[in-house]
């Protein structure tokens, strides 16, 4: 177990990564509704963000349109940014993506972020079907997009002859790394970065220095800024919170291999068994992995505080583990006790959908 430490950073200064998890026989309401209950808890708590990721064709995950999703969870918040955590640049044309931020930064100004990544993984007739680009053509797509939002700004030209629709301010523009080559590709366009730690962290240490050592405060950030992703459990004991990961593990072990022509009711008769020997050996290996963090309160604040130490990140984005929208606002509730006294207890009140200024 880690040592104690004094937490590196303050709660506002972690952020939320959610997929809209939907188990079988979940409606789609019913998994927005989860994941809109996750965001206001995060907004009370304080945390700084609350990011959905893009992910096509996986089972479990219901977070295939970004930018419809931080439409939802800004009307039902009314503090925290909302965001992409993030667009795939290789899945959509940039001017669709510029176009459909600076219009959800019109509406909610202040509140909007823009994180874009690179797609992989995807299973060929997925691909097809989404018309991507090869990981290759990120950059030049990455370039083409923060062209038309800087189009947005007053006395700008438009880029070419194409103009960016309901121009304003642009939202910010943050990268989505997994290896080094992505952090640099951020840090010569001077761009804040996240690390994905929680699905691939060996590159992480090697994407830290790429990030620093190839940063040009050229673009919208006059000096670096990196924040770190890590997935995580929290409970009221050690064994809670292992308990709650192994579950975790044995659903989305579960809907990662079945048949691909499973009914909904053949999934659902799936999960329903215990959890087996080799799915414990599983959980036991990726609770050694250090892009997870589990356990108690106090060892999931130490754990973070060294995780921020280690990186020297600026920011820490909590991927909470569980599929039940209850058990993510539990862990969020958890670690925000330990990184502060201060929880925010006025009542909600719901924005206007559109700003008035």
């Amino acid at each position: 177990m880690l040592a104690p430490v004094t937490p590196g950073l303050p709660v506002s200064a972690h952020s939320v990564l959610d997929v809209v998890p939907q188990l079988p026989g979940q409606s789609a309401a019913a998994a927005l509704r989860e994941t809109a209950e996750v965001a206001q808890a995060a907004d009370d708590l304080g945390y700084r963000r609350f990011w959905v990721g893009e992910q096509h064709g996986v089972r479990g995950v219901g977070s295939a349109a970004p930018a419809v999703l931080a439409a939802v969870l800004a009307a039902r918040t009314d503090r925290i940014r909302l965001g992409a955590g993030g667009v795939l640049l290789t899945n959509h044309q940039p001017l669709v993506v510029a176009e459909q931020f600076a219009a959800l930064a019109a509406a909610y100004p202040s509140r909007i972020d823009l994180g874009v990544g690179q797609q992989y993984g995807l299973v060929p007739s997925t691909a097809a079907a989404l018309g991507g680009s090869a990981r290759d053509a990120f950059p030049q797509r990455l370039d083409e997009l923060c062209g038309f939002l800087r189009d947005g700004l007053p006395g700008r030209a438009p880029v070419g002859d194409v103009r960016l629709s309901l121009a304003g301010l642009p939202p910010p523009v943050f990268v989505l790394a997994d290896h080094p080559g992505a952090a640099a590709t951020a840090a010569v366009r001077g761009l804040p970065v996240f690390l994905a730690h929680h699905s691939t962290a060996s590159p992480t240490p090697a994407a830290v220095a790429a990030y620093r050592d190839h940063f040009e405060a050229s673009g919208p950030t006059v000096k670096p800024y990196m924040a770190v992703t890590v997935g995580v459990v929290a409970a009221d004991s050690e064994e809670s919170a292992i308990i709650r990961f192994a579950d975790y593990v044995r659903v989305k072990t579960r809907l990662a291999t079945a048949s691909p022509r499973a009914t909904p009711a053949e999934l659902m008769a799936l999960l329903d068994p215990p959890l087996t020997g080799r799915e414990r050996g599983r959980a036991e290996r990726l609770l050694d992995e250090p892009g997870h963090i589990v356990g108690s309160r106090a060892t999931v604040v130490s754990a973070l505080g060294t995780l921020a130490a280690e990186t020297g990140a600026d920011e820490i984005m909590l991927v909470p583990l569980a599929f039940d929208g209850l058990v993510r606002s539990a862990i969020l509730r958890t670690i925000a006790a330990g990184l502060t006294k201060s929880v925010r207890t006025v009542p909600r009140h719901a924005p206007p959908l559109i700003a008035t200024a």
